[in-house]
């Protein structure tokens, strides 16, 4: 069975040989590869390069094609740093007053910002992997997107304003998240036909520890539910699948996001998993939750197995894939990822019922 076989299978509920294994580790791979982070995600051909290297190395099922946050904001004439060898910086908002989100015009994601970086990787990578592996691609989501153009504290101040009634943004925030949010299905609809398996929609700053539940299903969860409802006839053309990321611990909005229809839940480490599955089940498929920055980064392989199969015994049976609960720390041992994906290859059916296919 291929990886992205494999990936397929467990989104669906249908039978695999092992556990997928997919940590999200799109900057661990390119330094892993011994290449630059600037190179990459200012160049395709770089970011193919270093992708390859390292799926050589790890033979991982997913292939992560993202290296910053940035590439969607940047078409829109957000300005961004570009160090050498560092995450970009963003260094001002183009959004001061409600007003000027009226200004902005629609982009076009395979020409404007570094968009087309990316989606030019994803079909490098895929021409090379084929189906030996499944293709993640990026996109940052409508709340997260006018988060980099307004400023997040400037956009919670609008969002507050409105529910006292001290002012009303409304018209301007719908246009703003509207705009993310039809960016982001041009981009993800570009990366299906590069090519990828996995499209995202990551709303980081949609995370509980930002705003409250009530905050997310009113600005975020409609614009949210509208990309994978309409990119679900497109996956389907592409068997492809869509995947929703919010960092931190959302339990409250689990049954949220059941209701975005996407088909893959990332769990991230500050969440129980156990929980994730009593309140999700098999609703949708569930991504996680080993922690980035605590025993894959700082334990021993020995004690990265141990937290591996603690995951596969919570999640398994069901719609699961073993992943982190956010981005591989660039900082992990080597040794560290051979024994993630090792442990899964090695949890066999006899001993924990996983479905091997006749």
């Amino acid at each position: 069975m291929t990886g992205r076989q494999r990936i397929l299978n467990s989104v669906r509920g249908l039978p695999v040989d092992y556990p997928a294994a997919a940590p999200y580790m799109g900057n661990f791979a390119i330094k892993a590869a011994e290449m630059s982070l600037s190179a990459c995600y200012m160049n395709s051909e770089n970011m193919i390069k270093a992708q390859m290297a390292a799926w050589k190395i790890f033979q991982q099922d997913v292939i992560v094609v993202q290296s910053d946050n940035y590439y969607m904001a940047e078409a829109f004439s957000a300005p961004v740093a570009h160090d050498e060898d560092t995450m970009p910086r963003l260094l001002d908002t183009v959004i001061k007053n409600p007003e000027d989100i009226g200004k902005l015009k629609p982009v076009d994601p395979k020409k404007d910002g570094r968009m087309p970086v990316y989606i030019e990787a994803i079909a490098g990578i895929r021409a090379k992997v084929g189906d030996k592996a499944a293709v993640r691609g990026c996109g940052t989501g409508p709340f997260v997107f006018a988060g980099h153009l307004c400023g997040i504290e400037r956009l919670l101040l609008w969002m507050a304003e409105t529910d006292m009634k001290l002012a009303d943004h409304s018209e301007a925030l719908d246009r703003i998240f509207t705009l993310g949010l039809e960016t982001l299905i041009g981009f993800a609809t570009a990366q299906l036909e590069a090519g990828a398996t996995i499209i995202q929609l990551a709303d980081s700053l949609a995370s509980l520890q930002v705003i409250s539940p009530e905050m997310y299903r009113k600005y975020v969860f409609p614009y949210e539910r509208e990309f994978f409802q309409r990119m679900k006839p497109v996956c389907a053309q592409h068997d492809a699948v869509a995947l929703l990321h919010i960092c931190g611990n959302n339990t409250q909005v689990f049954e949220d996001y059941v209701g975005t229809e996407a088909d893959i839940i990332v769990i991230d480490h500050a969440a129980s998993l156990a929980e994730a599955k009593r309140v999700i089940g098999d609703r949708a498929a569930l991504i996680g939750n080993l922690n980035p920055s605590g025993t894959l980064l700082f334990g021993t392989p020995e004690e990265v197995g141990t937290e591996v199969r603690d995951c596969l015994d919570t999640a398994l049976p069901g719609k699961y894939i073993l992943g982190t609960g956010c981005e591989v720390s660039m900082r992990t041992p080597i040794e560290n990822m051979h024994a993630v994906l090792q442990t899964a290859r090695d949890y066999t059916a006899r001993n924990y019922n996983v479905s091997r296919p006749e």
